[in-house]
């Protein structure tokens, strides 16, 4: 095994209060934020995101944010490797590198590395986005019903994406995800899992859905149109509701609820996937099994047996003192593979 860089990652759903935390780390442990959400890579897509202000990041340097144009497909290659120099280059300075980001397929690229698969010639990329939504998800049931079937019909982004992936290489990509075994590591990472229970999660999605659109999300979705036209990057939450609304399929009056629903369910996936993602790529887990914890409800993976089966997560129940102490001892011991820690943070707003 080669060099291992180290570091600590805040990860977990939409509005859990990634940003807060991740500010609060850097000061008090000297570090500077990595990001790693698919969306605050693109310049000008700032309130959808809830890219945080010059303001609100306190004075800590943020990394890997506004990398790509609206109108340029986002490259995991070329974030991974801003990523790795951006690492490389904190920990050159003596700080601590602190990724950031909701973007699970971002996270397992950095630390795991890629799929080998060919860049998409133009003429395909082209042909392939002059499908409708529609005929594009039917193509990919038809040449890759697995990656179909875990994609939601709506997520036109990585729908496009696999198809372009069996046309160049005439295999589904999730064989050929398949057989990337996602053993080598190069970043070994502390991850932070920010829990909260399901009702409050979605109260302060609901906020955030209304906090948005009261400063300014509608305004800057329409500049981008003007700008570069109807690009994919428009089509992820919040960009996309506020596109139907300036195209008139969408009411004012429905604007928030519609972002907060479709928001509401982009979290479920993102629980969904620290549910299982650990166990695939066998990082380690805690609380344990005989560590005192909380349980935090609402996450259930069969909600109807929730109260039987117990499935909530898991998680530590920690002040910001307890966190920051706990983390600055774990950090002073060897990390040669990822670890994942639920918490359920008191005190965060």
């Amino acid at each position: 095994m080669g060099i291992v860089r180290r570091t600590l990652a805040v990860c977990g759903p939409t509005a859990s209060g990634k940003s807060a935390v991740s500010i609060e780390l850097a000061r008090s442990l000297s570090g500077e934020v990595v990001n790693v959400d698919s969306v605050q890579v693109y310049r000008g897509l700032d309130i959808g995101s809830a890219k945080l202000t010059s303001s609100e990041r306190h004075g800590v340097a943020h990394h890997v944010l506004d990398i790509f144009a609206p109108n340029e497909a986002a490259n995991v290659a070329r974030f991974r490797a801003e990523a790795l120099a951006a690492i490389d280059d904190i920990q050159q300075r003596g700080k601590l590198p602190i990724l950031v980001g909701g973007s699970g397929l971002y996270l397992t690229a950095l630390l795991h590395g890629l799929v080998d698969v060919p860049a998409t010639p133009p003429e395909v990329r082209e042909a392939v986005a002059s499908l409708k939504p529609e005929e594009q998800y039917a193509e990919l049931t038809r040449v890759d019903p697995v990656t179909a079937a875990r994609l939601h019909p709506h997520d036109s982004q990585r729908i496009s994406r696999a198809v372009e992936i069996s046309r160049v290489t005439g295999r589904p990509a999730s064989e050929l995800f398949a057989q990337h075994t996602f053993t080598a590591v190069e970043v070994a990472a502390l991850v932070l899992v920010i829990c909260r229970p399901r009702d409050e999660l979605y109260s302060r999605i609901d906020q955030r859905a209304k906090d948005m659109v009261e400063r300014g999300l509608i305004p800057e979705t329409d500049g981008l149109l003007r700008q570069y036209g109807r690009v994919p990057a428009l089509e992820t939450l919040g960009y996309k509701q506020a596109c139907a609304h300036l195209e008139g399929s969408l009411h004012e009056d429905n604007l928030v609820r519609e972002i907060a629903m479709h928001t509401r369910r982009f979290a479920k996936r993102q629980m969904t996937y620290w549910r299982n993602e650990p166990k695939k790529r066998g990082w380690c887990v805690r609380p344990g099994d005989d560590e005192q914890a909380s349980l935090i409800a609402g996450f259930e993976e069969h909600p109807a047996r929730a109260q039987k089966h117990m499935k909530g997560f898991r998680a530590y129940s920690w002040n910001y003192s307890q966190l920051i102490e706990r983390v600055r001892a774990r950090l002073l011991e060897p990390l040669e593979s990822t670890e994942v820690w639920c918490v359920n943070l008191e005190g965060l707003r």
